[in-house]
C-alpha cells in the first residue's frame, strides 16, 4: 500500500529527511524562519510539530485533505495490526498467579475476573498487590499493572516490566461501540465498567497519552469509533490534560467532548447513578 504522508510530501515537492518514525523538513509555519529543520512530520498519521516555534498541525488539515485521507490512514493501519496479530507471543504468564476471588476496592469479583486480576506469591515486584495483564490490540500481554492492596502501600502502583509503551486499556471491546470515554486510571475504568459502561477506556494517567496520541487511537478508528469524550479528573491538572489532549485527538479526526465533573471528583468514585446518566449521554 502506497504512503499517503510521503505521497503528499512529494506532490507539494516538499524536501526532507526520514528520521525514526517521522519525517523532517522545515517548518510549515510562515511566520518561522526555519533555518535548521525541526518540524517533524508522523510517518503514518500526518500529525506535525516543529521542536523550534511550536507549531502544531495535520499536514492533510494543512492542505485541505484531512477527510479524504482518514480512510486510506485506517486501510493502512488494518493492513499492519493484521501483520502484527501473526507475530508476538506476547508476554508469559507470571509465576504464581492465583485469579482474584473477592472484590476490591468496590470493584466486583466479577469485573477483576472480566480483566483477569490476580495476585502472587512467587513475584516480589507483585507481592501484595492486583495485578492487571495488559493487552493490546492483537490480545497479547504486553506488560503488568499492579496495584497495591494497601490503600497506604508505596508504590502505589507498579509496571512490569518497565519502560514499556502502554496501551490503552482496553485496547478492543467486546461489543461495537460508536464513542468511547477516555479516564485516567485503570480504577477509574473498573468503576464505570463495573457499574455498566462498557466503552470507557483507561489512559494510564494524562503525560503518557499526550506523548503518543495518533498510534494509541487509530486502532480505535479501525473499530468505527466516530467520537470520544474525556472525562478526566474534577481538578486543575484533570481539566488542563483535557485541555490540551483534546485538539491532539481531533487531529487523528475523531469527534471529541469534554466531560467536566465537580470540583475534587473522579471517575473513581462516581456513583451508580451518575454512571447511568454517563452511559446514556454517550451513547
Amino acid at each position: 500500500m502506497s504512503d499517503p504522508v510521503l505521497q503528499l510530501l512529494k506532490d507539494k515537492g516538499v524536501p526532507f529527511q526520514i528520521s525514526g518514525k517521522d519525517y523532517v523538513t522545515k517548518c510549515f509555519n510562515p511566520e518561522h524562519n526555519d533555518t535548521n529543520p525541526s518540524f517533524r512530520i508522523d510517518r503514518m498519521t500526518g500529525i506535525a510539530h516543529c521542536f523550534s516555534c511550536g507549531f502544531k498541525t495535520n499536514i492533510f488539515k494543512f492542505y485541505g485533505l484531512l477527510t479524504n485521507n482518514v480512510s486510506v490512514r485506517v486501510a493502512k493501519l488494518k493492513e499492519k495490526l493484521n501483520v502484527l496479530k501473526e507475530s508476538s507471543a506476547g508476554l508469559d504468564p507470571l509465576d504464581g498467579a492465583k485469579p482474584v476471588t473477592q472484590s476490591f476496592r468496590g470493584i466486583s469479583t466479577q469485573t477483576l475476573k472480566h480483566f483477569k486480576a490476580f495476585e502472587t506469591d512467587q513475584v516480589e515486584k507483585m507481592l501484595d498487590r492486583i495485578v492487571f495483564p495488559i493487552t493490546d490490540v492483537r490480545g497479547k500481554t504486553v506488560c503488568y499493572v499492579g496495584r497495591h492492596s494497601m490503600s497506604n502501600g508505596n508504590p502505589r502502583y507498579v509496571n512490569y516490566p518497565s519502560g514499556v509503551t502502554i496501551p490503552l486499556f482496553p485496547a478492543k471491546f467486546d461489543e461495537k461501540h460508536r464513542t468511547v470515554v477516555l479516564v485516567e486510571g485503570i480504577f477509574d475504568m473498573l468503576n464505570c465498567y463495573d457499574k455498566g459502561l462498557r466503552n470507557v477506556v483507561c489512559t494510564f494517567g494524562t503525560s503518557k497519552l499526550l506523548n503518543d496520541v495518533p498510534q494509541k487511537l487509530l486502532s480505535y478508528k479501525v473499530m468505527g469509533i466516530e467520537k470520544i469524550f474525556i472525562l478526566y479528573d474534577g481538578d486543575d491538572a484533570g481539566r488542563e490534560a483535557a485541555k490540551k489532549i483534546q485538539p491532539l485527538i481531533e487531529e487523528a479526526g475523531f469527534i471529541t467532548e469534554i466531560i467536566d465533573l465537580p470540583e475534587g471528583q473522579d471517575p473513581g468514585v462516581i456513583t451508580q447513578e451518575d454512571v447511568t446518566s454517563l452511559i446514556e449521554y454517550t451513547k
